[in-house]
């Protein structure tokens, strides 16, 4: 049971984790680089452009939508209805589709922010212990420790395998908070749905149909359409630790059953679907489905991406495990979904979204049977140990993620490595305008960068967008390639425009968005638009 006093503590950090995330987006609202203007996310922010898009087509009233990142024809699929319904919010409010987008994200900041708390109080009865899990649900492994490494042993290459363990949505909770708002929203459901499920084997409580539909159907048909990927991370263990339950009573047990059924009903033909959509469609089923790769990494990466709340979940797990009974399911989910994240398809990784809150309240597990210890205790007494140690955890838990945010608010601001992580330039969006002016007939040929973010903004479609979704990505990449690099004949670049009918050309000589064209425009490409570095040409 949660207290008052505890779901003002959790407001408090859902209005800071707001507050902090938001100042930065306003600023780079308000008071862009010169000559560039604000358009994506921080986090995964090339994604962004498919969530816009599919917003822009709810816009223009559609509800199945179409991939505008490759020109080939296909059907209208159910796909992102998040983003597609906030584009009918926003036409119907007549609102510009960015408003109801950032109040969802603020929405599902909140959400998370009180499932991960609701989460942690099924297994924590101690209110700091919960506390410390949402705290720990925010660390990730040092890799700061990695950089340090690189410099003072640079034949360490090694450690080039553990680079990339650290900024993945599957590992890295803080970062959702500052992503697109359907994988929140999605981690927010699933986490409360098993929650729910576990806390009512345990007390064997009853509820009323009313009560039944909003814990158990309505939570999983929502997490069916925001993130299917989900769908087995929530139904699989717990239907596996029916089965334990079941063959540890020695029957069946019929009513602790009834959840699942309902759940299981209810995920089936959206999983379904989009299974079949993925898999078997000829188009959708290679653009999205088999070139999609999204493979978990080897588990010794994964644990170094956990880092010291890995190996404290690990201890908490074996002292869960042996110590309380009636708490076993949490190690038991944390192994499945770990073995759930290595099932051979394509997109496995998807899977283990849900991993890392149950290993963070593990690890309040493993930290406190640590600190139990008498020599523990007698060493921590010790002031200067205390003082150091503390340093070194804050540094090993949230280091990484304090360097993240740094590097979050800089790019905002214009500033540090990545100046323009969260823009767009300005001559670009005036190109997007003249191109969406033309309607849904456009096909526009240009380089993969500038190729992404137009999709996002026009009607028609793009010859190469964003990778997991244009069609043969890898082929068309080096197609794009030579023919902006000057390497084909002009009879060559002629059978290319033959092959994908490009309406439109937009080249770029920008340094951060290079596209630039190797040779003369010919004759007959008319320049329609030309701002700064951007040019429009139409073909023929």
């Amino acid at each position: 049971m949660v207290t008052k006093q505890e779901w003002r503590w959790v407001a408090l950090c859902a209005a800071a984790f707001i507050i902090l995330l938001a100042a930065p987006v306003a600023w780079a609202w308000l008071a862009p680089p010169e000559g560039w203007q604000f358009y994506k996310t921080w986090a995964y922010g090339g994604d962004y452009t498919q969530y816009r898009s599919a917003m822009a087509q709810g816009y223009d009233g559609a509800w199945l939508i179409v991939n505008r990142f490759t020109p080939e024809p296909h059907k209208p699929i159910l796909q992102y209805p998040l983003y597609v319904a906030l584009g009918h919010v926003a036409r119907w409010l007549r609102l510009p589709i960015e408003l109801p987008y950032a109040l969802t994200s603020a929405l599902a900041i909140v959400m998370l922010a009180c499932a991960l708390y609701v989460c942690a109080a099924a297994f924590l009865p101690e209110v700091r212990d919960r506390k410390l899990a949402l705290l720990l649900t925010l660390s990730v492994g040092p890799a700061w420790l990695i950089s340090v490494g690189k410099a003072l042993v640079p034949a360490a290459t090694i450690l080039d395998r553990y680079q990339n363990a650290f900024n993945r949505p599957e590992v890295n909770t803080f970062l959702l908070f500052a992503a697109a708002p359907h994988l929140p929203l999605a981690l927010a459901l699933l986490l409360i749905c098993a929650a729910t499920v576990y806390r009512q084997w345990e007390t064997g409580e009853r509820c009323s149909a009313g009560r039944f539909i909003l814990s158990y159907i309505l939570p999983v048909a929502l997490l069916g359409l925001l993130n299917p990927f989900s769908l087995p991370t929530l139904l699989l263990p717990l239907g596996l630790w029916w089965i334990v339950r079941s063959a540890q009573a020695r029957r069946v047990l019929w009513r602790e059953a009834l959840p699942l059924l309902a759940i299981g009903s209810t995920a089936l033909p959206l999983f379904a679907y989009n299974l079949l959509t993925f898999s078997q469609d000829p188009f959708w089923g290679k653009a999205y489905g088999s070139q999609n790769y999204q493979i978990s990494f080897p588990p010794d990466v994964v644990l170094v991406g956990y880092g010291v709340m890995g190996l404290l979940a690990i201890i908490g797990a074996a002292h869960l495990w042996r110590t309380r009974p009636a708490a076993r399911f949490a190690p038991f989910y944390a192994i499945v979904v770990v073995l759930l994240g290595y099932i051979p398809v394509t997109y496995q990784r998807r899977f283990s979204l849900g991993l890392a809150p149950m290993l963070a309240i593990l690890a309040v597990v493993g930290w406190r049977w640590i600190a139990g210890r008498r020599q523990v205790r007698q060493w921590w007494r010790r002031r200067l140990v205390r003082v150091i140690g503390s340093v070194v955890l804050v540094l090993c838990l949230w280091g990484q993620n304090l360097m993240f945010y740094s590097a979050y608010v800089m790019s905002h601001l214009g500033s540090g490595p990545t100046p323009y992580a969260v823009f767009q330039p300005r001559a670009l969006a005036t190109a997007a305008a003249y191109l969406d002016a033309q309607g849904e007939a456009v096909t526009v040929l240009t380089c993969e960068e500038p190729g992404n973010l137009l999709a996002g903004e026009i009607r028609g479609r793009v010859v190469l967008g964003h990778a997991g979704a244009t069609l043969n990505v890898e082929k068309r990449r080096e197609e794009i390639r030579d023919f902006f690099s000057g390497i084909l004949s002009a009879v060559e670049r002629d059978t290319l425009l033959r092959k994908y009918h490009p309406t439109h050309i937009l080249t770029s000589d920008a340094e951060t968005l290079p596209c630039e064209l190797a040779f003369a425009p010919p004759a007959d490409w008319m320049l329609v638009v030309e701002q700064d570095d951007i040019s429009v040409y139409t073909v023929p």
